[in-house]
């Protein structure tokens, strides 16, 4: 009975490892910056410039949708973890909108996202690096 009971919870433990890790994939792209406060976004929510949100590539927002309506899709609300080469470390960003320009692993971020990641605007593109939390 003990051994059984080590079996279950081992194999237990290798499951929640393995979703762990597949969780934690990390994707490198180009960081852009847009003005997220023009209208709504893919999402369906307003939001400022001052805050940390993002676009996803349209691809990798087109695999999540749940149906016609684009509010729905999956990724919408969801967090990651962007870093880049400012000092400032990794922020947490959350999902609101698509990104027609970007390729697979780029992200697009709003101003003031853009500042902490990566520094001035002016900068326009740089490398980044991100996963969902």
């Amino acid at each position: 009975m003990k051994f059984s009971t080590s079996v279950i919870a081992l194999g237990a433990a290798a499951a929640v490892s393995g979703a762990a890790v597949q969780l934690a994939k990390r994707f490198v792209g180009d960081g852009t910056w847009y003005n997220v406060s023009v209208g709504y976004g893919a999402c369906g929510t307003l939001q400022g410039d001052h805050e940390y949100v993002v676009a996803v590539s349209d691809r990798r927002y087109e695999e999540t949708k749940v149906d016609g309506n684009p509010n729905n899709n999956k990724i919408c609300g969801r967090l990651i973890s962007i870093d880049g080469e400012s000092a400032n470390g990794p922020v947490t960003a959350r999902v609101v909108d698509r990104c027609g320009g970007c390729k697979y692993d780029d992200i697009d971020m709003s101003p003031a996202l853009f500042q902490h990641v990566v520094g001035d605007l002016g900068l326009g593109r740089r490398q980044i690096n991100w996963h969902f939390i």
